[in-house]
């Protein structure tokens, strides 16, 4: 039986919501929440990126390079994102054993919403007052967070 079924003792009744499964569970979902958002966090970066290239002169961007008002509410909608699932994480007691994994996932998050506030930043500033391009890390933060998410299905199942 698994950690819902647990039973206290001789006739009693199950407690479904026994602390260490509570824990890992919720670190699972809060995980598998993050890898839903990774595709658009890391497109989001790459258009801002194209966007925010301090290489262009002032006025030579050409318009599919531009950013608009999709990829603002999209960088909105994404920073809400990673700030509430690293809020989750925040006040969670976890078992020791897997305190490592909760730590390196509330890193990611907030590399991931430090990353895209950034981007946005730069990718809207204008270019004679702008010095960098904000790019992902060629999906190694996004690799890691995958694997954080694999290590807590394995530890609830």
């Amino acid at each position: 039986m698994g950690w819902l079924a647990r039973l206290h003792g001789p006739g009693s009744a199950p407690d479904p919501l026994a602390e260490d499964g509570l824990s890992a569970l919720t670190l699972l979902a809060v995980l598998e929440e993050a890898v839903s958002y990774l595709d658009a966090a890391e497109a989001l970066l790459e258009r801002c990126a194209l966007a925010g290239d301090p290489g262009h002169p002032t006025g030579a961007r050409p318009a599919d390079t531009r950013l608009g008002v999709v990829e603002a509410r999209q960088g909105l909608r994404l920073r809400v994102a990673f700030t509430q699932l690293s809020r989750w994480l925040d006040g969670m007691v976890c078992e020791p054993e897997q305190e490592g994994l909760r730590a390196d996932t509330s890193r990611l998050l907030r590399f991931y919403l430090l990353m895209i506030s950034s981007a946005l930043d730069a990718a809207f500033t204008p270019p004679s007052r702008q010095h960098i391009a904000v790019r992902g890390g060629n999906g190694s933060a996004a690799r890691r967070l995958v694997e954080l998410r694999d290590l807590a299905r394995a530890a609830v199942e």
